[in-house]
């Protein structure tokens, strides 16, 4: 996490908000949700619900995601890595 933290944002803040949105779209139980478990094979879910996924995390922490890539977020942690690249982007532009 160093160097997430070392990018002028807090990485914790994020990982502990985008597990709890993804629990609850998911409808999993808190403990639940692992870094490496695929939605769709191991939480039995959609790319409906994944696109909720991704609408809270714009609405609710400004993080944009493009659509045309949702396919690739298969895991918690691609999802955190995703939002990670757009938050160094942003703050590279910045």
């Amino acid at each position: 996490m160093t160097q997430q933290q070392n990018a002028g944002y807090d990485a914790s803040y994020y990982e502990e908000k985008i597990s709890e949105i993804v629990t609850e779209e998911l409808e999993l139980e808190p403990g639940d949700l692992t870094v490496s478990g695929e939605f769709i094979e191991d939480y039995d879910s959609d790319s409906l619900a994944l696109i909720t996924v991704v609408s809270r995390i714009e609405k609710e922490l400004g993080v944009a995601l493009p659509k045309e890539g949702l396919e690739e977020l298969k895991t918690l942690g691609d999802l955190l890595a995703a939002v990670h690249t757009k938050l160094t982007e942003a703050l590279q532009d910045a």
